[in-house]
């Protein structure tokens, strides 16, 4: 494999593995947003499995009326991480 084509490769796969990880993180939105599905036990497993990754901004999240809570700093996670993949597959065009 030529550099440039690895290099694509790699930029391709990075950009891959982010879009997994947001759409796991808003699973956790969409989990969290509505309580009911927090306790069950699918639920509860996607939480715990994204907790590692969202990102620890200090605003506590908002009461939702389906029992459950906005998770804000999830949230941000999404956009901050759908941005970088935004940007690297700028530099994988234009490279």
């Amino acid at each position: 494999m030529p550099g440039s084509a690895q290099a694509r490769f790699i930029l391709t796969f990075f950009m891959n593995v982010l879009f997994v990880v947001a759409v796991l993180l808003t699973g956790r939105i969409v989990v969290e947003f509505f309580g009911a599905l927090a306790i069950t036990v699918a639920g509860r497993a996607i939480v715990d499995f994204t907790e590692f990754l969202v990102l620890r901004v200090g605003i506590s999240g908002a009461r939702t009326p389906y029992g459950g809570v906005f998770d804000v700093g999830a949230a941000l996670t999404v956009v901050v991480v759908l941005l970088i993949e935004w940007a690297l597959s700028v530099a994988r065009t234009r490279g």
